[in-house]
């Protein structure tokens, strides 16, 4: 298999996972902050944040080709 065939394939298996579109993800951050106090929304973010590293690391986990796609796909 050649790198092309492998990205692409990489892809396709990104492409099925579910991901939030950014745009719905800032909507729901709007939101949530109208809910909270400044500090619980900060405590959220933080951890949302957090979040989104350690899956970034477990992407690379799985394989350094798959960690690539999904930052540079926009997963995280």
């Amino acid at each position: 298999m050649n790198l092309k065939d492998l990205m692409q394939s990489e892809y396709e298996a990104m492409a099925s996972m579910e991901i939030p579109m950014p745009d719905a993800f800032e909507r729901a951050m709007a939101f949530i902050r109208t809910k909270l106090t400044k500090r619980e929304f900060m405590d959220v973010e933080s951890a949302i944040y957090s979040g989104c590293i350690d899956s970034e690391h477990k992407a690379f986990e799985q394989g350094f080709m798959r960690g690539i796609v999904v930052v540079k796909g926009g997963a995280i």
